[in-house]
């Protein structure tokens, strides 16, 4: 049964009373603070990678705005070798207490792909990758509203362009409880440059499929809001339907559902979701890594105004998700996943009246 006819068949038998509509957080235009962000990580903090003094600038910088959002950021340091060089690095960690004791993760790393010897980052915005994913993720920390249900971690992972190292680190850190205690995990990664916004649950969701209940709820709303939205189809057999890969997402996703949001093209190339676009004017059809294209002035040039219709969208489906899941929790108290919220409210009717107040 879907999202749609369980909510029917539950309205039909009189067992939901009308619901009130949280208060927002703030009012802006969906993607108005997503933007501002992306332009001023991508402007000012291009080279953003491990060891490098971009790097303590970006750090700096997460950190204040965090704390200018009404959040108290905490530092978690970790130490690795790279290149025969010991580092150290912080994942960027912000908590908003909930009523209860379950909590939801949402995660973005920051960093950008080092320099190699054929190549300089130096100057590398990483407009797309990934100063999109840390854009979204400060204005879904900036909209979430004072007093959740649910706790709330927003954390910027460090030191993912060399083998996801901030956010292994995190997962490890939480623990048997931690792990327990968390309802889903949010991965926001490379927003912008694709022909197709994505939604993806983990790998672990092929062998426990109730892990994909929120990527099913994302492209619900998705298509609620009139979003255009799809998901891995599993053309490439290395890649499981339904199922995203290749980022932070990997540290989470045997441990707990994941929800990951990306724009590429999941139907060209290898079928893996590195060829982003089927655009000629992207050489190779991927901006990954790539100071010439993963900047604002090629983006602009070649997706005119895809910069601020990703970061809108994006901000929007899940805000929706963020605000509803939270509500559910307040009106059916301790629910046991997504199954007893289904039963509290019909999606499309909220989204309906929170679109109209």
């Amino acid at each position: 049964m879907t999202l749609r006819n369980l909510s029917l068949f539950w309205a039909a038998v009189g067992a939901i009373a009308p619901i009130a509509l949280p208060a927002e957080a703030v009012s802006l235009d969906f993607g108005e603070t997503a933007v501002d962000e992306i332009y001023y990580l991508s402007k000012n903090l291009a080279g953003r990678s491990v060891g490098t003094d971009k790097e303590a600038e970006t750090v700096d910088y997460l950190t204040g705005r965090l704390g200018e959002l009404g959040y108290q950021p905490k530092l978690q340091s970790f130490s690795y070798d790279f290149r025969d060089e010991s580092l150290t690095s912080y994942n960027i960690v912000a908590e908003r207490t909930g009523r209860l004791n379950q909590q939801v993760i949402v995660g973005a790393h920051y960093d950008n792909a080092p320099s190699r010897p054929t190549l300089d980052r130096s100057n590398l915005q990483g407009t797309n990758d990934n100063a999109s994913g840390a854009g979204v993720l400060l204005e879904l920390a900036e909209r979430l509203q004072p007093d959740p249900e649910l706790t709330y971690q927003f954390v910027l992972f460090g030191a993912e362009e060399i083998g996801l190292v901030g956010s292994d680190y995190y997962a490890d850190s939480l623990g048997r409880s931690g792990v327990k205690k968390t309802e889903f995990m949010v991965n926001l990664d490379s927003l912008i440059v694709g022909d197709r916004m994505y939604f993806n649950a983990g790998r672990g969701a092929t062998e426990n499929p109730g892990w994909f209940e929120y990527r099913d709820l994302a492209l619900e709303i998705a298509a609620e809001l009139d979003i255009e939205a799809y998901t891995n189809p599993g053309l490439n057999p290395n890649y499981p339907a339904g199922t995203g890969c290749c980022s932070d997402l990997e540290s989470f996703d045997q441990l707990m559902p994941v929800l990951a949001a990306e724009a590429t093209n999941w139907s060209i190339g290898e079928l893996d979701g590195y060829t982003q676009t089927a655009n000629p004017a992207v050489p190779g059809g991927a901006t990954w890594h790539d100071p010439a294209t993963d900047n604002l002035t090629f983006i602009n040039r070649v997706f005119p105004g895809l910069i601020e219709e990703r970061a809108s969208n994006y901000v929007a489906v899940f805000d929706t998700l963020l605000s509803w899941v939270d509500d559910r929790y307040e009106s059916v108290p301790e629910p046991t996943g997504m199954a007893g919220m289904l039963l509290a409210a019909g999606l499309g009717g909220w989204v309906s009246k929170r679109r109209r107040a």
